[in-house]
C-alpha cells in the first residue's frame, strides 16, 4: 500500500488507529500477526557450516596424512589422524556456537528502545516490539527503527545514506505526495536503518521487519564476516610458513630418495614434516581468546563492534575525547547567575520560557539543570507551550522558543555568550560590564549560557531566517558546572604514563576549559589550550605546526572535530569520542571511534568501541585490555611456532644425520593436538604483565613478532630440536628405534610443557611469573600432563606406538628436557631486560 499517496489521516484509518495510538492489547495482537520488527537475513547454507571446519590448509595436510597412511597399509594410524580431524571439527562447531552465544549477549546491549503512544501514554517500547499502527516519536539523532508515514515534524532532516546511497541530508513534510516515487522522492515517510539529523517528529509505523524497504534488501544479502589485522598478519605468516615447509619437504623428499632411503620410508617422512610444520590448533585458539577478550571489555563497560578495534586500541597513540559525559558525570547544575544591573526581571522567568518544553521528552542535560533551577527558584513553568520550539542551530549557536502572547510574538533564546552579546542591543559600556562578568564566571571553570529575548513580527520557525541585524535583548547568564567524574583524573594520568596523549575536544569558553584540564592534570599553562575559533583563520599547515603541543581545544564547533582529527592522524593512531549526529564524521574517520551509550544511535552505530558507562576509564580499561590480547597472542603464535619450529628441525636433523625420524606422525598430531591445544588457550588468557601499560605503543604497521622474540622461537626451536634427537639417538643405539623413539616423544611434550611456562611472561623471570595466578592455565597444565601419563602408561600405548621404557631414564629425560628450555630462556629474557627494555621497565 501506497501510503505516502495518504493523508496523514488517511493513513491512520487505514491502519485502524486513533490519536491516542494503539491499546497494548490491540498491539499484542498485531504482533503475532507481523512478527518482531527483527530483519532475517541469509544465513549460511547448512552444507557450508558442515563443511567450513574442513576447508583450511591444516585440515588438507592432515587429510593427506591419513591418505598416505591409508595407502601404506596403517589403517590404525590413518583412523587415528581422522579421529583427531573429528574431534577439531567437534572443537570448531562448539566454538562457534559459543562465539554466536557470546556475541548475542553483547548484541543485547545495544537494544534500542523508542517513545512510543500506547493507550493514550507516551512509554518506552523495545523497538523489536514495535507493529504497524505504533505512534512513534523521534528526535536528532535517533535511529528510525520502522518504516513510518510521518503525522508531524518540526524542521526535521534524514541520514537515508544506507538505503539510498545519497549523502545529503533529506528534508521531510507531512503532506501526501501524488504518483507512484521513489524511495528517495518520499519525503513524507520515514525509512528504517535511516537517522534523525535535525528536529523532532511523530510518526506512524506502516511497516516493520522484512517488510520495510531496508528489510526486502537486507534479506538479499548475508552475513560477512570481517577478520581483523591481528588475523590478517596470522594469516600471512602461517602462509609464508607453510609455502617454506611446501619447498623444504619437496627438498627434503629427494634428498631421502637420494640417501638410499626407501620411497615408502621418504614418504613417511615427508608426512611427519608437514605435520610438524602446521599449527593446527591456532585458528580455534586465536578465536576463543578474540571473542572472551571481546566478552572481558564488555563486563568492562566497553561493548567492542568489532574485532579490528580489538587490535588498534592497543596501539593508540592520542585520544581525542569529549569533556561532557566522559571526562564530567554530565550532571549539570546552575552554580551562579549575572543579569545587568539595569534588568529587573527575575531570570529563572526567562529560563523557563527559553527552555526546550516543547515536546513530552527533555533529555539535554542543560535543559534538565535549567528546569531544576526553576524549581528550587520556585519560579511558575508556562502553562501553555510554545508555539515553536528551535533546536539548538550551529550557525547562530542558540536555541529557544516562540510564544505567542495576544496579537505579540515573542522569541526567548539561550546560547553561547559571544554570539548572544554579539547580537544584542547593549550600549558599549554596558556590553564591557558583561564581558567583563563573563570573564569573571568562566575564570572559576563554569559553563556559562546566555538568555535574550526579542519581539517578533511573526511566527518564526528557523534561527537563519532571523536576521542579524535584529537586536536581541540581553537578559543576563547563567552559570552551570558539571561535576569530574572520580576517576578522570587517573585514568588520564594511567593513560599519559603508557605514552598515550589525551586531547579535550569541548564548546567551553577557554578559561573554563583551561581550569578543568588543569583539575585532571592535563594542562600546565594557558599556552596549551587552544581557542578553534581561530582556525577558520589558518591553514592546515600553521594549524599542523601548533597542534602537536595542544592538549585542549575549546570553543570547539563539530567540524572543528572532524579538522583536529585529520591533522592528529598524520603523525598519531587515534580514537575520538563522541555522542551526537555531528560526531559521526569524525568517528568514521578515526582509526578507533568511541561512541558514548548514552549518545544517538547514529553515533553508536559509527562507532567502533562503545562505552556503556560513558566513563573515559572505561576507554583506559579497554586499551589496557586490548594490549593484553595482542601480547598473549604473540606469546601464542611464539609457544606453537616454536613447538612446530622444533619438530621440523628434529626431522631434518634425523635426515642430516642419517637416522630414522625421530616421531611418527601420530606422536606429532599428539603433540600439536593435544598438549598444545591444552596450553595454548590458556595462555591466550594469562594476566596482563604490570608493565603493560608502562611502555609506548608499537606501530601499527609493525610485524606481530618482534626481532627478539623470533630469536627466541628460533633458539626454543634448536633446544627442543637438539635435546630430541641427541636423546632419540643416545637411546635408540642402546636399545634400540623403538624404546628411542618413546623416549624422544616424552622429551618433547616434557620441553612444551617448559616452553608453556616460560611464555606466560616476554620478559618476566618464571619464579616471578609463577606468583601471579592464571587457573585457566593450572586447569590446561593439569590436563596436559594427564592425558601424557595416560599416553605413557595407559590404552593409547599401541596406538601412540609407545615402547615400554625404564621408569628411571623416563624420570632422569623428563627432568633435563624440563630444566633446559627454562635455563635457556631465563638466559633469553635476562638479555632483553637488560638491552630491549627502559631500565624502569626491567625492574
Amino acid at each position: 500500500m501506497l501510503y505516502y499517496n495518504k493523508s496523514a489521516q488517511a493513513t491512520l484509518e487505514d491502519l485502524r488507529v486513533s490519536d491516542k495510538g494503539l491499546s497494548n492489547s490491540e498491539a499484542r495482537e498485531r504482533l503475532t500477526i507481523h512478527g518482531l520488527n527483527t530483519i532475517k537475513v541469509r544465513e549460511q547454507p547448512l552444507w557450508k557450516k558442515i563443511v567450513e571446519p574442513f576447508a583450511n590448509v591444516f585440515m588438507l595436510v592432515l587429510f593427506v596424512a591419513a591418505g598416505i597412511s591409508l595407502f601404506q597399509g596403517h589403517g590404525l594410524d590413518a583412523f587415528i589422524i581422522l579421529v583427531i580431524i573429528a574431534v577439531s571439527a567437534l572443537i570448531y562447531y562448539v566454538q562457534q556456537f559459543s562465539t554466536e552465544r557470546i556475541l548475542r549477549s553483547l548484541q543485547a546491549h545495544t537494544a534500542q528502545d523508542v517513545d512510543t503512544l500506547r493507550d493514550g501514554n507516551i512509554t518506552l517500547i523495545d523497538t523489536t516490539l514495535l507493529v504497524p499502527g505504533d505512534i512513534i516519536q523521534l528526535t536528532e539523532g535517533e535511529r528510525i527503527p520502522a518504516d513510518a508515514r510521518i503525522l508531524y515534524a518540526s524542521a526535521v532532516r534524514t541520514d537515508e545514506a544506507l538505503l539510498t546511497g545519497e549523502s545529503s541530508p533529506v528534508s521531510k513534510q507531512i503532506e501526501a505526495i501524488n504518483g507512484d516515487r521513489e524511495v528517495y522522492e518520499r519525503n513524507n515517510m520515514l525509512f528504517q536503518g535511516s537517522f534523525i539529523v535535525a528536529g523532532e517528529v511523530t510518526a506512524v509505523v506502516v511497516y516493520t521487519g522484512n517488510d520495510t524497504e531496508f528489510g526486502q534488501l537486507a534479506a538479499l544479502t548475508s552475513n560477512t564476516d570481517m577478520s581483523s589485522p591481528v588475523q590478517r598478519k596470522i594469516d600471512t605468516l602461517i602462509s609464508r610458513i607453510i609455502a617454506g615447509v611446501t619447498a623444504l619437504a619437496l627438498v627434503a623428499f629427494g634428498l631421502a630418495l637420494l640417501r638410499g632411503m626407501e620411497l615408502s620410508e621418504s614418504i613417511r617422512f615427508v608426512m611427519a614434516l608437514a605435520v610438524s610444520a602446521v599449527p593446527e590448533s591456532l585458528p580455534i585458539a586465536i578465536s576463543v581468546v578474540l571473542v572472551l577478550g571481546m566478552r572481558r571489555m564488555a563486563l568492562k563497560k566497553a561493548l567492542v563492534r568489532n574485532m579490528r578495534a580489538i587490535e588498534t586500541v592497543g596501539v593508540i597513540t592520542t585520544i581525542a575525547t569529549d569533556k561532557t559525559g566522559t571526562l564530567t558525570q554530565n550532571k549539570l547544575t546552575v552554580q551562579e547567575v549575572w543579569q545587568p544591573p539595569h534588568m529587573r526581571t527575575n531570570i529563572a522567568h526567562h529560563v523557563s520560557l527559553s527552555v526546550n518544553i516543547g515536546t513530552t521528552k527533555s533529555h539535554d542535560p542543560l535543559d534538565i539543570a535549567m528546569l531544576e533551577f526553576v524549581a528550587r527558584e520556585r519560579a511558575a513553568l508556562p502553562k501553555t507551550k510554545p508555539i515553536v520550539s528551535l533546536p539548538f542551530d550551529q550557525a547562530s549557536a542558540m536555541s529557544g522558543n516562540v510564544w505567542h502572547k495576544g496579537e505579540a510574538y515573542e522569541l526567548y533564546v539561550k546560547g553561547a555568550p559571544e554570539h548572544i552579546l554579539a547580537r544584542s542591543s547593549l550600549t558599549s559600556g554596558e556590553e564591557e560590564e558583561a564581558i567583563h562578568a563573563l570573564h569573571q564566571l568562566t575564570s572559576q571553570g563554569y559553563r556559562v549560557i546566555a538568555l535574550a529575548e526579542t519581539y517578533l513580527k511573526g511566527e518564526l520557525t528557523n534561527f537563519s531566517d532571523l536576521p542579524h541585524s535584529h537586536p536581541l535583548t540581553f537578559v543576563g547568564f547563567v552559570a552551570v558546572a558539571d561535576v569530574l567524574r572520580p576517576a578522570a583524573k587517573r585514568a588520564i594520568a594511567a593513560a599519559q604514563a603508557a605514552g598515550v596523549t589525551v586531547r579535550m575536544i569541548t564548546g567551553d569558553h577557554l578559561e573554563t576549559a583551561y581550569h578543568i584540564g588543569k583539575q585532571l592534570g592535563m594542562v600546565t599553562n594557558r599556552e596549551q589550550v587552544f581557542d578553534s575559533r581561530k582556525m577558520n583563520l589558518m591553514s592546515d599547515e600553521e594549524l599542523e605546526d601548533i597542534i602537536g603541543d595542544v592538549r585542549i581545544f575549546s570553543r570547539v564547533i563539530p567540524e572543528h572535530k572532524y579538522r583536529i582529527l585529520s591533522l592528529l592522524k598524520k603523525n598519531n593512531i587515534t580514537a575520538m569520542t563522541g555522542d551526537g549526529v555531528n560526531d559521526v564524521p569524525a568517528l568514521v574517520n578515526a582509526h578507533v571511534g568511541v561512541a558514548m551509550g548514552s549518545g544517538s544511535q547514529i553515533a553508536k552505530d559509527a562507532g567502533d568501541i562503545i562505552l556503556l558507562d560513558d566513563d573515559f576509564k572505561s576507554i583506559i580499561d579497554a586499551m589496557r585490555e586490548g594490549r593484553i590480547i595482542f601480547a598473549n597472542i604473540r606469546r601464542m603464535l611464539v609457544y606453537l611456532l616454536s613447538t612446530n619450529a622444533g619438530e621440523v628441525l628434529t626431522a631434518i636433523g634425523a635426515l642430516l644425520i642419517g637416522v630414522p625420524i625421530p616421531l611418527v606422525p601420530v606422536q606429532i598430531l599428539w603433540v600439536n593436538l593435544v598438549t598444545d591445544t591444552s596450553l595454548v588457550i590458556p595462555i591466550g588468557l594469562e594476566p596482563g604483565e604490570k608493565t603493560v601499560m608502562a611502555h609506548k605503543p608499537k606501530r601499527p604497521n609493525a610485524p606481530i613478532l618482534s626481532r627478539h622474540m623470533i630469536g627466541r622461537m628460533i633458539l626454543m626451536a634448536l633446544t627442543m630440536a637438539t635435546v630430541t634427537l641427541v636423546m632419540y639417538v643416545m637411546f635408540s643405539n642402546k636399545y634400540g628405534v623403538d624404546y628411542g623413539r618413546t623416549i624422544a616423544f616424552s622429551a618433547l611434550v616434557v620441553m612444551q610443557w617448559a616452553n608453556a611456562l616460560n611464555a606466560r611472561s616476554d620478559y618476566q623471570s618464571l619464579v616471578g611469573r609463577l606468583k601471579v595466578i592464571n587457573k585457566h592455565f593450572a586447569i590446561g597444565m593439569t590436563v596436559a600432563i594427564s592425558l601424557q601419563l595416560l599416553a605413557l602408561f595407559g590404552p593409547l600405548q599401541e596406538v601412540l606406538h609407545i615402547h615400554p621404557v625404564s621408569f628411571g631414564d623416563l624420570f632422569v629425560t623428563s627432568l633435563i628436557a624440563f630444566i633446559i628450555p627454562i635455563v635457556v630462556v631465563e638466559i633469553h629474557k635476562f638479555i632483553g631486560r637488560h638491552f630491549y627494555m627502559s631500565p624502569n621497565l626491567a625492574k
